[in-house]
């Protein structure tokens, strides 16, 4: 870890240092045998199903994690490796019945690549990303960007540009996604597997097309990728200390934008702008559900509703927030049968809990935390009835409060929530 973290900061000094310098050698620091053991690791904790060809981490593990090393370690030195094509599966939207989001499964040796090639790459146009971009990022978060934002509202910045691109990440244009990629990678071997994995196709109902455009969501180099080519909307608007370098503040995680101005005119403008900008790019952006708006009407980003009545600004999660999470307790605790004990029910639900906690304990979430927790009692004290086969007024007084977040430690998210400067 400690030279894959050497070479990363060796990587980012040449690149800061040198804004137009192209890096050749590259392939040889992929293929080391340290950078694919840290590869593997981070693939390894992030779990996930098996692709196309079946073989998931359990079985890798069974088969031995250095062998497996060993033998993609080969294949790239001599040339041989091949990427795979991704297995896409389509997952239900949280709240919205009936759609699906579609989601790429590439094998464990193709994520192992991916993420050996990430681990190289990325410090080179680390070096180049401007301070308005948030997303998929090393030590930048979703909470620094809530913390700009209300920085900007509060400092006059009320007119929003909400802006939401249409299937972005299926609508990246290859050819000129790897143009930008060359502008700091030189390496043609590098560049020949990240051309491998755009073109490697996509298995679904039996069949595998070969798109020529877009990168799968779920693969582990999609994100930088897709970071690369907002890159250029960054660099427009923001300078490399992340002063503003046009009429409105941007603000980026992934592909989810907001544009910030003083003005409605201001805001007017940049919006024209914006979208030259990403005519330019080949990308579309969805009408719909992109719009100018202030901070009074109100707007959302990152799962959160802004709000500023008066003189301070509110944040708060989304009702759609608080409908997914209230699916995913309904999931959780009806996927334990009745005859395990409460305990087992507890511990499935916890983290599940815990996690969207941590993602919304900021700003004024406490009514909303007072809302699912409710939810969450009310839910197990219905598996508790179905168990126990008793009256509803009965379950309620008793497995009330006290009993299941005391006594059972079912999590609580009440009073959890932690201080944004700037806000009420």
């Amino acid at each position: 870890m400690d030279k894959v973290r050497k070479l990363q900061r060796a990587l980012y000094r040449a690149a800061k240092c040198q804004a137009e310098r192209r890096f050749t050698l590259l392939h040889d620091k992929v293929s080391r045998l340290d950078i694919l053991q840290e590869a593997w690791q981070r693939v390894k904790a992030n779990g996930g199903a098996a692709g196309i060809d079946g073989q998931s981490i359990a079985e890798v593990r069974r088969h031995g994690e250095e062998r497996f090393l060993a033998e993609t370690q080969e294949l790239l030195q001599a040339g041989r490796y091949r990427a795979q094509a991704v297995r896409r599966v389509n997952i239900p939207k949280p709240g919205q019945p009936g759609r699906t989001r579609p989601l790429g499964i590439p094998t464990v040796r193709d994520r192992v690549v991916q993420m050996a090639v990430k681990l190289v790459i990325e410090p080179l146009f680390e070096a180049d990303f401007r301070p308005c971009s948030y997303g998929f990022r090393p030590e930048r978060s979703q909470r620094m960007a809530l913390a700009v934002i209300v920085e900007a509202v509060q400092g006059g910045e009320q007119h929003v540009v909400d802006i939401d691109l249409a299937a972005y990440f299926d609508s990246i244009d290859h050819e000129l996604l790897m143009q930008f990629v060359e502008r700091r990678v030189g390496d043609t071997r590098v560049l020949g597997l990240l051309r491998a994995w755009l073109a490697a196709g996509v298995l679904e109902d039996g069949r595998v097309r070969h798109p020529d455009k877009g990168t799968p969501q779920g693969g582990v180099i999609s994100p930088l990728l897709s970071n690369i080519l907002l890159h250029e909307v960054d660099r427009q608007w923001c300078g490399m200390d992340g002063n503003s370098l046009g009429p409105a503040r941007l603000i980026r995680y992934a592909d989810d934008m907001l544009l910030l101005a003083p003005t409605a005119e201001a805001a007017q403008e940049a919006w024209q702008r914006f979208q030259r900008q990403v005519e330019a790019l080949r990308l579309t952006i969805n009408r719909e559900k992109s719009r100018t708006t202030t901070a009074l009407e109100g707007f959302a980003f990152l799962g959160f509703e802004f709000r500023r009545p008066r003189q301070r600004l509110y944040l708060w999660p989304q009702a759609k927030a608080r409908r997914n999470i209230g699916g995913k307790i309904r999931a959780t605790v009806r996927s334990v049968p009745s005859a395990m004990p409460l305990g087992t029910v507890i511990r499935k639900l916890n983290p599940v809990l815990n996690g969207w906690c941590t993602y919304f304990r900021v700003g004024n979430s406490n009514r909303a935390f007072h809302v699912v927790d409710w939810m969450a009692r009310s839910e197990v004290q219905l598996w508790l009835r179905r168990k126990h086969c008793c009256r509803w007024r009965f379950a309620k007084r008793r497995w009330g409060y006290g009993y299941l977040h005391d006594r059972c430690r079912l999590y609580r998210m009440v009073g959890k929530v932690s201080h944004l400067p700037g806000l009420a």
